[in-house]
């Protein structure tokens, strides 16, 4: 280990919770994923559900679909590139609800077929952005709208390895291959409590998948997007940025106080974004808006036609 390693492994073992019984036991982490995922909902209107075809894009085992089915939706389709949760997903029953497995970077859906898009707690994995942005144009009507919940890479675990390194902001601290190694060396440790994602259908520990990566590229988990280059291809990808509320830490009120007023920091405040809860509108391009103006100045003409033809009898 060089210095930064070792740094990063010590402190790492030194704060060291013990595990919450949600990370350990999967009906647990089962509920507290459902209970989080309404929390989240509450950030939104439900008009965007109900009555709406609905895409719920990174599904996962449906948690997210299931719940908004009780909004009354016309139909929510969940999309996975993971066949595993698919096949949970679909193993669970609901009206107007239906799961699909779908490519990384296609989505099995037909042009212009959803009004309401939603990508909760799923951005941040996106490892091709820009390209899933355009998919998302290509398959949202004109006027609908995309929803995110995004946890971006800057903040205090963008990282998503808090189980290995609970250290905010290790990724700027110590760096990713450092963060690496340490997590390795972690993993190996008898008093690590492996979580249930860690742990296979025979309940032993999982072989050790960190020695495998260096970078958080390498790995394909984390796409280290930012607040600025996400904005400038949501545009690019042709939608307009209604809502873009940038959040901080939870806890006290004090605590929310200072997160608040460190995120509008210049330069610095990115790192300390929790989440950021944007909606975003999906505009006609080019050839859509010719053909929209085409067939209103059709109807215009046709109905001054027939009012010709009235006045003239």
């Amino acid at each position: 280990m060089n210095l930064r390693t070792k740094i990063c492994f010590q402190l790492s073992k030194r704060l060291m919770p013990q595990p919450e019984h949600r990370t350990v036991n999967g009906n647990d982490y089962q509920r507290w994923r459902d209970e989080s995922l309404s929390n989240s909902w509450r950030n939104f209107s439900d008009d965007n559900i109900t009555a709406k075809t609905v895409l719920d894009f990174g599904c996962g085992t449906g948690e997210m679909a299931l719940y908004l089915a009780r909004k009354h939706p016309a139909k929510i389709i969940g999309v996975d590139v993971d066949p595993v949760v698919i096949e949970k997903a679909q193993a669970a029953k609901a009206n107007r609800v239906e799961f699909v497995l779908t490519a990384p970077d296609k989505i099995q859906i037909d042009d212009k077929s959803v009004d309401t898009l939603l990508a909760f707690d799923c951005m941040e994995h996106v490892m091709r952005p820009q390209r899933m942005l355009e998919e998302w144009h290509r398959i949202v009507k004109p006027g609908g709208k995309c929803l995110i919940e995004w946890y971006p890479f800057k903040g205090p675990f963008g990282p998503h390895m808090e189980a290995l390194i609970p250290i905010p902001w290790a990724h700027v601290l110590f760096g990713q291959r450092a963060m690496f190694r340490a997590a390795e060396a972690i993993y190996d440790l008898p008093s690590f409590v492996p979580r249930f994602w860690d742990v296979d259908e025979h309940g032993q520990k999982k072989p050790n998948k960190w020695r495998q990566w260096s970078t958080f590229k390498e790995q394909g988990y984390i796409n280290e997007l930012t607040l600025a280059e996400f904005k400038r291809i949501t545009v690019a990808a042709g939608f307009q940025i209604r809502r873009f509320e940038v959040r901080s830490f939870g806890g006290s009120m004090l605590k929310k106080t200072i997160g608040n007023a460190l995120v509008k920091l210049p330069l610095i405040g990115e790192y300390f974004v929790s989440h950021v809860l944007v909606e975003l509108s999906r505009l006609m391009n080019n050839h859509e808006s010719r053909a929209s103006v085409s067939i209103s100045v059709c109807a215009k003409t046709r109905a001054h036609i027939s009012l010709n033809q009235r006045t003239d009898k």
